[in-house]
């Protein structure tokens, strides 16, 4: 691989990856990059959300999240199968990402300050990551960028709250609690999902969060802030889904605008 000179005119063009040593260094910056980026991106939307046992903000959530994963994780699923041929990307950036959070988390905090550490964000991403790389393998990289940004940008921001609720919040529900009778002095064992929905009936889940819901979310019923959380979560990808389009688009300008100076030497 050279680069063309007067002597040496262009002729066919090298792949940029040409060797396996060359595509593993890229590889290994890819990915160490992406999860930088990720971590950055995570740590502004929602900070120290980690420390505690549920997201700290249910009106803040929506907005935050929705921007990560419906921008991050379609441009690690188009990258990493584009030049790599990997199929899991946002899987796998996700990972490494939640490797390298908890050694950090792990060594400085809880080690040394002995401070309490939740996976909260964790449950939030692995569905978005994982809905990324499911609709590049149902769309391919043949056909229209802007279709699959679209799909997998809606499909990263509706599956946050399930991937939230069943991970997170599930085993709290279920975790059994003794509520005293006072008439009996018995101690009646029973779900924490059930005392709740016995003690303050149409009850937001989780109804230990302190702040109660804001617009656009206003409602108090029982089912009613996931159900729209989760539908606003979804309109919120697509919005999102414009900025990632414009975003893979000119990484791609940008990469064909630096093939142009490796081309291989007359005659080789």
């Amino acid at each position: 691989m050279a680069t063309a000179t007067a002597e040496a005119p262009e002729t066919v063009r090298a792949p940029f990856f040409t060797t396996k040593v060359i595509t593993f260094i890229a590889f290994t910056a890819t990915l160490i990059f992406s999860q930088n980026m990720f971590a950055v991106s995570s740590q502004i939307g929602v900070g120290d959300w980690e420390f505690w046992i549920d997201w700290k903000d249910y009106a803040w959530a929506p907005f935050v999240y929705t921007w990560i994963v419906a921008v991050h994780f379609p441009v690690y699923s188009w990258i990493f199968n584009k030049f790599f041929k990997i199929y899991f990307g946002s899987t796998l950036v996700l990972m490494f990402w939640f490797l390298q959070r908890t050694l950090m988390i792990q060594l400085f905090y809880v080690g040394m300050n002995n401070y309490p550490f939740n996976y909260v964000q964790l449950p939030s991403y692995l569905f978005p990551a994982m809905a990324a790389d499911f609709a590049l393998l149902l769309f391919g990289l043949k056909k229209h960028m802007g279709l699959y940004v679209l799909v997998s940008a809606f499909l990263a921001g509706v599956l946050v709250v399930p991937g939230h609720f069943l991970f997170l919040n599930t085993p709290f529900l279920l975790t059994n609690v003794g509520y005293p009778d006072p008439f009996t002095g018995g101690i009646h064992t029973m779900p924490v999902w059930s005392l709740i929905r016995m003690t303050i009936p149409k009850a937001p889940i989780p109804s230990y969060i302190a702040e109660g819901f804001t617009w656009p979310l206003p409602y108090k019923s029982f089912y009613d802030p996931y159900i729209i959380m989760t539908g606003f979560m979804g309109i919120m990808g697509v919005v999102w889904s414009g900025f990632t389009y414009i975003f893979l688009k000119s990484i791609f300008y940008g990469y064909e605008k630096t093939i142009k100076h490796f081309v291989k030497p007359a005659g080789a």
